[in-house]
């Protein structure tokens, strides 16, 4: 295992040359591999950025993503995507949302995008000495999220109204993705998974009872999938989870606090929680007190991606002491989502993301051990 005692969750701002070059693609006037070729280019030197600012766990950025979930989901048999306009705040977003269209499975024989990201990340972090290749996944409850949370989609192809069987099928497609992940030489791998925080929201929840369900349900579903979907992990695998109240374009998406969930979260064997807590819309850290004494790290994200405010030191010191008498001396820190969890970014300007992780850096002796 390794130890942690600061990272990034993830993605950072994307480059201008990507975006354009994504442009250039999306429009048929340059080839995948050219595409290909420019997100190279920048990968390899975000990863010497992120280096030369002190990280030790390095990330692609997601910089071949659209989206911090469905580029992952789509690597699963019988999960496609449909887009949407959905207005918010004013502004009409062009999404993307997941559902069912078959049995789901994950066949290691053919070809993976994001296993060849990977396998790209991993040549570039391995020119570093002391330096780690981590990759960052979206989580299997945000299959069922997509198709039965927000599309309503309940006659399933293939699964019909069994629920049941779905889960056992998600959980042995994750199962596989991860042996297939450690097969390419991941030892850290980070499960990205907000639908714990859609069961917070009290405006989701009434949602969700419309359509027939209920709280319970749906967060034992949560919690039996992604327990099953962890069986028979490589021992020397490192498997954390990250989770946030959302964070599209720097905005969050839902209200409340962990208190109902996180006793059900701790319960999933993972080595580490990646958990939002940049300002007072989060609450205590008492509901972690379950982590205690369970030999996983609470990564407390107290430094935020969402505003070029630069947080005080001496504010960090005191809230990881909130952290330490709660949930014990095994913590670490973070801020509380990526750069850019969808490829416009977050509204910061690519100084500000540097001077937040170098903030993370020069406060790492903060949690030491």
């Amino acid at each position: 295992m390794l130890d942690i005692t600061y990272d990034v969750v993830g993605s950072f701002l994307r480059p201008q040359a990507v975006k354009e070059a994504r442009a250039q693609y999306a429009a048929g006037e340059i080839s995948r591999d050219e595409l290909r070729a420019v997100e190279d280019s920048a990968i390899s030197a975000l990863v010497a950025q992120e280096v030369e600012h002190g990280l030790r766990l390095v990330t692609d950025g997601e910089f071949r993503r659209r989206w911090w979930h469905l580029d992952w989901l789509k690597e699963f048999d019988g999960f496609t995507t449909e887009h949407l306009d959905v207005e918010r705040n004013g502004v009409v977003n062009h999404i993307e949302l997941g559902y069912i269209d078959g049995r789901i499975g994950y066949d290691p024989a053919r070809p993976h995008p994001e296993i060849e990201a990977f396998d790209f990340l991993k040549s570039e972090a391995d020119a570093y000495p002391g330096v780690q290749a981590k990759k960052c996944i979206s989580g299997p409850n945000m299959i069922l999220v997509d198709n039965y949370l927000q599309l309503g989609k309940k006659d399933v192809p293939h699964y019909g109204d069994d629920v049941d069987l779905l889960i056992e099928d998600i959980a042995a497609a994750y199962q596989a993705a991860i042996r297939d992940l450690y097969a390419h030489g991941c030892l850290y791998l980070q499960i990205d998974d907000t639908s714990w925080t859609y069961m917070i929201d009290e405006a989701f929840l009434a949602k969700i009872a419309g359509m027939g369900y209920d709280k319970d349900t749906v967060l034992a579903w949560f919690q039996r999938v992604s327990t099953a979907a962890l069986a028979g992990k490589p021992e020397d695998m490192t498997i954390a989870t990250h989770f946030c109240k959302g964070n599209f374009k720097g905005n969050h998406l839902f209200e409340g606090f962990y208190d109902s969930v996180a006793p059900i979260i701790a319960q999933v064997p993972y080595d580490g929680f990646y958990v939002e807590y940049d300002d007072e819309r989060s609450g205590s850290f008492e509901p972690w007190a379950a982590l205690k004494d369970t030999g996983a790290t609470f990564v407390a994200g107290l430094i935020s991606t969402k505003n070029s405010q630069l947080e005080d030191r001496a504010d960090l010191e005191r809230r990881l002491g909130e952290v330490r008498s709660i949930v014990g001396d095994n913590i670490a820190l973070s801020p509380q989502c990526g750069f850019a969890s969808v490829e416009e970014g977050n509204s910061i300007d690519e100084q500000t993301q540097w001077d937040k992780v170098d903030l993370l850096v020069a406060n790492r002796d903060l949690v030491a051990r």
